[in-house]
C-alpha cells in the first residue's frame, strides 16, 4: 500500500512540476552531477526544469531521481546565474524515500554550449516516516 501511496504521490509531483510555467530559458542540457543523495549521476535540464539521477554507493546501492522545477532564476552577475525552486527526491532501494525539496544554487555559463552547476536542497522527507531531507550537488551539462 505505501509503495503505491509512494508512486501516486511521484506522479502528481512530476505533473506539477512540469506544468508549471517558470522564466522562459530557451534551453536544454545533459551531463553529470555528484553529491548526495546518489553519489553520480545523469543530470538532465529542460528550460526551468531539472532532473537527477543518481546511484548511490554510500547506501548500499539505492538509486535516487530528483525532479525541481525553478520558479526564480535571475541573473547574478553574468555569466552566473542563480536560482531556486522546489522540488521531490524519491529513493528506490531496500526501502523508499520520498522528500520534499527547495533546491538554491548557482549556474556558471562559461559559454553558450556549457554550464557548471552547484545547489543545495534542504527540504522534508515525508515517506516512509517525517524528518529533515538534505540534498547537494555539483555537476556540469552540455545544452543543446
Amino acid at each position: 500500500m505505501q509503495i503505491k501511496q509512494s508512486l501516486a504521490a511521484l506522479a502528481f509531483t512530476i505533473v506539477l512540476l512540469i506544468s508549471q510555467p517558470g522564466e522562459a530559458r530557451a534551453d536544454s542540457g545533459i551531463g553529470m552531477q555528484f553529491g548526495e543523495p546518489g553519489t553520480v549521476g545523469l543530470s538532465l535540464r529542460f528550460n526551468n526544469t531539472a532532473v537527477g539521477a543518481a546511484w548511490s554507493f554510500l547506501d548500499d546501492g539505492y538509486l535516487h531521481v530528483n525532479i525541481d522545477q525553478w520558479a526564480l532564476r535571475e541573473d547574478l552577475a553574468r555569466p552566473v546565474d542563480w536560482f531556486v525552486g522546489y522540488g521531490v527526491d524519491v529513493g528506490i532501494g531496500n526501502e523508499w524515500r520520498v522528500a520534499a525539496r527547495i533546491p538554491i544554487g548557482l549556474i556558471y555559463e562559461p559559454s553558450k554550449d556549457f554550464e557548471i552547476f552547484g545547489q543545495v536542497a534542504p527540504g522534508l522527507k515525508v515517506l516512509p516516516d517525517v524528518t529533515f531531507y538534505f540534498g547537494a550537488a555539483i555537476g556540469a551539462r552540455y545544452r543543446f
